[in-house]
């Protein structure tokens, strides 16, 4: 009898805990909306989609050396990536050579805040200049011969009412014009797990390089990502990371000022888009996805709003509550486990990852018309593609190492894809 007493009183505070979680007013993450999505199916692995081997064997280069190296440029033997600790790196020759950090210095990875994280970058062909965007600090430019920096966008710049909060990628037009995208409007990358729990907030912006102005183009979208431009700078793609889509607004034409949904039910979360000489777009799926093997909440979240303001709600008091023992007795052990609770690589470490990885080639017209694959084990969290020669380099926000292919294959490897 007292037994179950005993269980019983553990089982109405668990439901009234549960219960104040959802639904007591005043209780962070603050400004985070919850509401109810639907998602279409999940593309099959058919036709130009059908997996294949074009990514095994890749190269792991620099291994344990750096980490994260999120999106790529190239010009003339100079290959730029950015990495976790806030350097801007270039790599001539396989070797790495420190080339620019917007941050300050800091104690590791769980103050990147401090530290700074490029992510996006776009090498302007014209002008030779190499755009950064800066998680943290901003949009910069960035004379590659001077090593001049300039600041476009600042962090504290009120854009339409917001600031943003996690600068992510970013390109540039031919009349100078940068177009670049806050990825969630309410939160940074340290508190990214929210991003992925919460209605989305990103934005797609456009920078005036004239007067310095920013527009917003498109808001709403749940973790605005990737940016790439049509050949003929009709319209400009953008990634929603968390609906598993790519959204294209119309920069010219009839259609001007609108937008529509350029590609949907991609096999997992677009990252970092990048467009080609012919015209057609890359796409990078940093987290693979299938009807089948996802779990069934990661692969239908949208439809539970009240269960992902209980994850959320319980991360984030979790997180205040150790913020606040840090404020009065900083740590670095307390520092270091506010951060993993924020950021999505905790959250994502809770799911099951579906092993292979693939980047989606599309015509101007969103059309599959091809994909390359990888299912060996070798390589994962490839978020970006930069054809460089016979190789492709493959960029991630995750992995300590960056992945290269030759993409010449060699005759074992011609049987094999026979």
């Amino acid at each position: 009898m007292l037994n179950l007493k005993y269980w019983l009183y553990c089982s109405l505070t668990l439901v009234a805990i549960v219960l104040a979680l959802i639904f007591a007013p005043g209780l962070p993450p603050y400004d985070a909306e919850f509401t109810a999505y639907e998602l279409p199916p999940t593309k099959k692995l058919l036709g130009a989609l059908s997996l294949n081997e074009k990514l095994d064997g890749a190269e792991r280069l620099f291994e344990n050396l750096i980490k994260g190296p999120e999106s790529l440029a190239y010009d003339d033997g100079i290959l730029y990536t950015g990495v976790h600790g806030g350097l801007v790196l270039k790599i001539i020759d396989d070797k790495l050579i420190p080339f620019v950090k917007f941050g300050k210095s800091c104690e590791g990875i769980h103050q990147e805040h401090i530290c700074g994280r490029p992510l996006g970058l776009h090498l302007d062909p014209s002008s030779k200049d190499l755009y950064v965007a800066d998680a943290y600090y901003g949009l910069f430019k960035v004379n590659t011969t001077t090593g001049t920096v300039s600041q476009l966008v600042r962090p504290d710049t009120l854009i339409e009412g917001k600031t943003a909060k996690l600068f992510n990628s970013l390109l540039v037009a031919s009349d100078g014009s940068v177009y670049w995208t806050d990825s969630d409007s309410n939160f940074d990358l340290k508190n990214l797990a929210y991003s992925m729990l919460a209605d989305g907030s990103g934005r797609l912006i456009k920078y005036n390089p004239q007067d310095g102005t920013n527009t917003v183009l498109m808001n709403g979208i749940s973790f605005a990502n990737g940016v790439a431009l049509a050949k003929d700078e009709s319209f400009i793609l953008v990634a929603e990371t968390m609906k598993f889509r790519v959204l294209r607004y119309y920069l010219k034409g009839a259609k001007k000022g609108s937008f529509d949904v350029f590609a949907d039910g991609l096999p997992g979360s677009p990252d970092n888009l990048r467009s080609d000489e012919n015209g057609d777009f890359y796409v990078g799926l940093v987290m693979a996805r299938d009807d089948q093997l996802t779990p069934a909440f990661m692969r239908n979240m949208g439809r539970y709003p009240l269960i992902r303001k209980l994850i959320a709600r319980l991360l984030a008091t979790t997180q205040s509550a150790l913020e606040l023992i840090d404020r009065n007795w900083p740590h670095n052990m307390l520092q270091k486990a506010i951060h993993s609770i924020g950021h999505c690589e905790t959250l994502l470490n809770v799911f099951p990852q579906i092993k292979r990885v693939s980047i989606i080639k599309f015509n101007k017209n969103g059309d599959i018309i091809d994909s390359l694959h990888s299912t060996d084990g070798r390589i994962s969290g490839i978020c970006e593609v930069q054809f460089v020669g016979e190789y492709a380099y493959l960029a991630s926000p995750f992995n300590h190492y960056l992945a290269r292919v030759n993409l010449q294959p060699t005759k074992k490897q011609t049987n094999r894809l026979n």
